[in-house]
């Protein structure tokens, strides 16, 4: 009855919220004095004077229109830095590309976390939290070291990442220098690892990777002593956030919650919780409720957690979870609410879904962080309001997430990019590919494959329900039938494994076909570049028509897509 008050009691607070709502009136100078972000840093200057220029920038709307294309830049620039703003001239990039690939090449050896935490769930003597504790500490980490870092923490099953991405850009436009660590990379693992919004160069990963693989190494009271890959990488991210001293981490939970390597973190003051659905559920439970404790086993205790899940079921248990821990419980109004007035009306058709579901979560964040820390950060935000400050706009605007709802123009084609994984997820993807192609006549085409799991057919079935695509390619998440180089390769599936599954997703893709009454189109293919080059044979790219390309279902399916479509233009010039 308790937690039913206390569910009944949030969302009271959203709708009066919503009533009270109101749109900060915002500053449009005509003219700006230079680029948003540093080149170096990746972020705004913390000095007072160019802190005080980021407020006042003129608007550049993150939108859902494709990215201009441009002759003269590579697609994983297109993807990654859409607005040209990083500075790319480093002369020794095949060096640090080589001695990167070492370190990935030796990281590749460790055991998957997938399987560590299968084996940590099926074995109650096994507890994860202790054992990442003690690789921390043989690393040269402690974690008192640890605790002067202040994390935000974040967990769900879909807009997680994203969740995070877009507070990292909030509290990077109040001056924060942030970290952030996410998973899973699009094309390497370097990108899992960020300091104010730039992923840490590959010569610093390398250099960084080898310090605490050494020292692990060193220190084995037996052999094979080492982490997996993802508890690795882990703590490599807590060796780099303390080097630069960030004010704030944004930590991306890998799998769960409760059990996730991530959840050893001590000072977490601010907690969020994205939306749930069945995933995972060989290690996280079958049920919604099941998934929803696993999730919440982030909380600490007298935090302060934000959520926009909506099940009443998953809604229960986070709410006991906080009880026990004595934390604070929001539920946070939809995004749609900081954009009522006439001028908010307008900016909202400009942002894109992943602003649309997460944003109003991303600032509930973003503000709680900063009205809770000392010092020159603070700001008195009212979390009771929901209003819009122009600061917080500007990092919305300005904030980028690779590979999520994601449309790009390159070479003849409109690559759109989602790793959508689960139900409502697809479901976010394929209503968003609809309205990208709503007034387009040209062929479309889908890219399909899943990493893990066996109820997939309900994705399939929303992919047939969209549109009636000209060609349905299912492939490995590999870029190239054969490859040694190690950022390329899927260490955790094998390529046979890889065909059996890409196969069988195509009979099932025929099952649902014949029950939709739609036509069977299907192919297997070994590879994204085999893909592309059956693209290219059928469709002329010299005709001047623009081909609508889907690639969805996983984040890795997406960075082959990257990999392989460059290393095609680069073989054709």
């Amino acid at each position: 009855m308790a937690t039913r008050r206390l569910i009944h009691s949030v969302r009271g607070y959203s709708k009066t919220a919503c009533r009270a709502i109101k749109l900060t009136e915002m500053a449009q100078p005509a003219t700006s004095t230079g680029p948003m972000y540093s080149t170096q840093r990746g972020g705004p200057s913390r000095n007072k004077s160019t802190s005080k220029s980021n407020t006042e920038m003129p608007i550049k709307c993150l939108s859902t229109a494709a990215v201009n294309q441009r002759q003269d830049r590579t697609l994983e620039e297109l993807v990654f830095d859409p607005r040209g703003e990083l500075c790319n001239n480093n002369s020794n990039a095949a060096r640090d590309n080589a001695e990167f690939e070492r370190a990935i090449n030796q990281l590749n050896s460790l055991q998957s976390n997938e399987a560590t935490l299968l084996h940590s769930v099926n074995n109650p003597k096994k507890n994860p939290k202790l054992d990442t504790l003690k690789y921390l500490e043989r690393s040269g980490l402690t974690m008192d070291t640890l605790q002067k870092l202040s994390f935000i923490h974040v967990s769900g099953s879909k807009g997680k990442g994203s969740t995070c991405a877009l507070t990292e850009s909030l509290l990077r436009h109040h001056g924060a220098h942030t970290g952030f660590y996410t998973s899973p990379h699009l094309v390497a693992t370097n990108e899992r690892i960020r300091v104010d919004g730039q992923p840490m160069s590959k010569a610093k990963f390398a250099k960084t990777f080898w310090k605490v693989f050494n020292r692990l190494k060193e220190s084995q009271g037996v052999e094979q002593d080492m982490p997996a890959y993802f508890k690795f990488v882990t703590i490599l991210a807590f060796h780099v956030f303390v080097e630069e001293q960030v004010d704030v981490a944004l930590l991306e939970v890998g799998i769960g919650g409760e059990y996730d390597c991530t959840n050893v973190v001590p000072n977490v003051s601010t907690v969020g919780i994205v939306s749930l659905g069945l995933e995972h559920t060989d290690l996280l439970g079958k049920t919604l409720g099941e998934i929803a404790w696993q999730k919440a086993g982030i909380i600490k205790p007298g935090s302060h957690v934000f959520t926009n899940v909506d099940q009443p079921e998953c809604l229960e248990v986070i709410c006991q979870r906080a009880q026990e821990k004595k934390a604070v419980l929001h539920v946070v109004p939809p995004t749609r609410e900081y954009f009522r007035s006439e001028i908010g009306a307008k900016l909202w058709d400009s942002f894109n879904e992943i602003i649309h579901l997460n944003g109003s979560l991303a600032i509930q964040l973003a503000s709680d962080w900063l009205s809770r820390t000392a010092g020159p950060l603070h700001h008195d935000y009212n979390l009771d309001k929901v209003k819009l400050e122009p600061k917080m706009l500007l990092g919305l605007q300005n904030a980028h997430w690779p590979g999520r709802c994601q449309l790009v123009e390159y070479k003849g084609l409109r690559l759109h990019l989602d790793g959508a994984h689960t139900v409502e997820s697809m479901t976010v993807c394929t209503e968003w590919f609809v309205k990208n192609i709503k007034q387009s006549s040209c062929p479309k085409i889908l890219i399909f494959n899943r990493t893990r799991g066996t109820e997939y057919r309900p994705l399939l079935t929303l992919l047939i329900r969209c549109c009636d695509f000209d060609m349905v390619c299912f492939t490995p998440n590999v870029a190239f039938p054969e490859t040694t180089v190690p950022s390329q390769l899927m260490v955790r599936i094998s390529m046979q494994n890889q065909l059996l599954r890409a196969k069988d997703f195509a009979t099932q893709w025929t099952e649902v076909c014949k029950k939709e009454n739609k036509p069977d189109r299907g192919q297997v293919f070994d590879s994204v570049t085999e893909v592309f080059q059956a693209i290219r044979e059928r469709y002329d790219r010299n005709s001047g028509q623009q081909l609508e390309v889907l690639v969805t279902g996983s984040i890795h399916l997406l960075g082959a897509t990257i990999s392989a479509l460059s290393f095609m233009e680069e073989s054709r010039t």
